[in-house]
């Protein structure tokens, strides 16, 4: 598996505290069958800025220590960038772009998504970068309307989904949201978006098995395995199929077989 969204870091944003907590989140991904982590520190314009270098960096230093401590994981540099306008001011090239490719991880604002956020997309596609929503489900707007999705996949927007969305520690409303989004086909990748070794962990297997009850094994492998890798090696045509409504479950006590699923 490959973890999309991970604040992996030490000392980069509101994630890892130190090396050896990095370490320690490393470890448990490593054990769980996770096999590439992309490290994704908060991106915030004219907020919080860290420089691509020192991203890279912390990247190449985090690897060293995991080979030191035989670590089995991959990790590779990218961000978690907050929708605004004045994020072109900051894009050279491949900055903030997972591993310096053409993907980028957006996340909107908690509160209501911004008027401009199509534009921002439609910015972003015209430089040749695809964006990648982080986590709608979380986003009360999404909660209350997940069919508004649909255009923005059907427009080549990717859809990112966390572990802990999945597994309930969001909440109820978090979680069903990212069922039906799984149902709907709606999702590409999935991410633990840890920030420590507590609740947040970047353990991805409970998660894992979710996504392959909901949507099988095939588009689960997609989620799991393939997306991120062509992600990760800057290809493009990462399979998405249109999208016309959205899929609930119609067999009788649905949710409830998926909350068994959750508390093993």
């Amino acid at each position: 598996m490959i973890d999309m969204h991970c604040h992996l870091l030490p000392q980069m944003d509101d994630g890892a505290k130190s090396l050896p907590v990095s370490l320690e989140m490393a470890k448990i991904a490593a054990d769980n069958g996770t096999t590439a982590i992309i490290a994704s520190p908060h991106m915030i314009a004219g907020e919080w800025t860290p420089e691509w270098e020192k991203i890279l960096v912390h990247c190449k230093r985090l690897q060293e220590a995991c080979r030191e401590r035989q670590i089995d994981l991959a990790i590779y540099p990218g961000a978690e960038v907050a929708i605004s306008m004045d994020v072109f001011d900051y894009l050279e090239p491949a900055w903030y772009c997972l591993n310096g490719g053409r993907y980028m991880l957006v996340e909107l604002p908690f509160w209501e998504i911004p008027a401009f956020a199509e534009e921002f997309f439609f910015r972003l596609q015209t430089r040749g970068i695809t964006p990648i929503l982080a986590h709608p489900e979380r986003y009360p707007d999404v909660i209350r309307e997940p069919g508004r999705l649909i255009d923005w996949v059907n427009n080549g927007i990717l859809l990112q989904i966390n572990s802990s969305s999945l597994t309930g520690l969001m909440g109820e409303k978090v979680q069903r949201t990212a069922q039906v989004l799984l149902m709907s086909h709606l999702v590409h990748f999935l991410g633990s978006d840890a920030h420590g070794v507590g609740k947040r962990h970047p353990n991805l297997r409970q998660a894992a098995a979710i996504v392959e009850k909901i949507s099988g094994k095939e588009q689960a492998n997609r989620i799991l395995v393939v997306n991120p890798a062509k992600v990760i090696a800057n290809q493009a045509w990462i399979l998405c199929e249109r999208i016309n409504k959205l899929n609930y479950p119609s067999q009788p006590g649905f949710w409830g077989r998926l909350l068994q699923i959750c508390q093993f």
